[in-house]
């Protein structure tokens, strides 16, 4: 608003001079020597122009909006999400390992009392002790996975997207093909990580949705580029990307955050998404 009064007062200054010193007809005279050039013309030329790039402007400001708008609701997407999954891991922390906690507690003291006496119920409660430090393993292994991709740091990205593909695949019975190439080392984690999270999102899709027999996967270096593939044999683009939901939102999210471009192909059957994301430029 304060622009906008701006721009009254300017309009209304120009005005106001303009009446007081005839510069519309000082104009007209000035160019009336110039109309071989067509000079003459440029006023109402200029005229169009201004109308032209205030309506640009116009649609500028509403895609503006728009995108605004889109960018807050995706962030509350992910604030919600992300509130979801901390007050799920503290479900968790609290039923799981602090009831582990507490029954290890109390087979440690009864270990304790009945070791020299009861040789056989001490055997039995350390076994339940043994038991209960499995699960608590077990869990926490797990919401580190959740955390961070697992083995990413230890055995780098091909490794860890083969252990994701053989998983998936196992789990899921899908046959999933994977053809990796040889990577630079000295790629950023962040990269790593956002292919990693891109490819295990398109899977979980793809079992979902796709009703799928086979996928393939390739990542490949080439050319400046990083190119990620996914391709499955299922119902295709219409079946597959009928919910904008958060993950396919926040796999756009992950490439752009990379300076990348996503792409989702009809494979004909099946869908191909089909990732590219610029390699960072390393100084000499």
């Amino acid at each position: 608003m304060r622009d906008l009064a701006r721009v009254t007062v300017l309009v209304a200054v120009f005005w106001l001079m303009a009446m007081q010193l005839e510069f519309s007809e000082k104009l007209a005279q000035w160019l009336q020597g110039y109309e071989r050039f067509q000079l003459d013309e440029m006023p109402l030329t200029l005229l169009v122009l201004s109308i032209s790039l205030a309506w640009l402007a116009f649609r500028r400001t509403k895609q503006a909006s728009a995108l605004l708008t889109a960018n807050r609701s995706l962030t509350q997407r992910l604030m919600t999400a992300q509130e979801d999954e901390r007050r799920i891991l503290s479900q968790e922390l609290h039923d799981e390992i602090g009831q582990a906690c507490t029954a290890l507690r109390i087979e440690a003291a009864y270990l304790t009392k009945a070791i020299a006496t009861h040789p056989d119920a001490a055997l039995a409660a350390a076994q339940r002790i043994d038991a209960s430090s499995l699960r608590m393993h077990s869990l926490a292994r797990d919401m580190l996975k959740r955390l961070r991709p697992p083995n990413l740091d230890s055995l780098g990205l091909e490794a860890s997207l083969h252990e994701l593909c053989d998983n998936w695949s196992q789990h899921c019975r899908i046959a999933c093909h994977t053809l990796i190439h040889e990577l630079k080392a000295d790629l950023p984690d962040h990269l790593y990580t956002s292919l990693y999270r891109v490819t295990q999102e398109a899977l979980t899709n793809i079992a979902k949705h796709a009703q799928a027999t086979q996928v393939w996967v390739a990542l490949q270096s080439n050319d400046g580029l990083l190119t990620l593939s996914i391709t499955d044999n299922g119902q295709g683009l219409s079946h597959t990307m009928t919910s904008q939901g958060l993950g396919l939102v926040g796999m756009r999210e992950r490439v752009a955050s990379v300076q990348g471009h996503i792409h989702f192909e009809d494979a004909q059957p099946g869908l191909r998404i089909h990732v590219q994301i610029p390699l960072p430029q390393v100084a000499p």
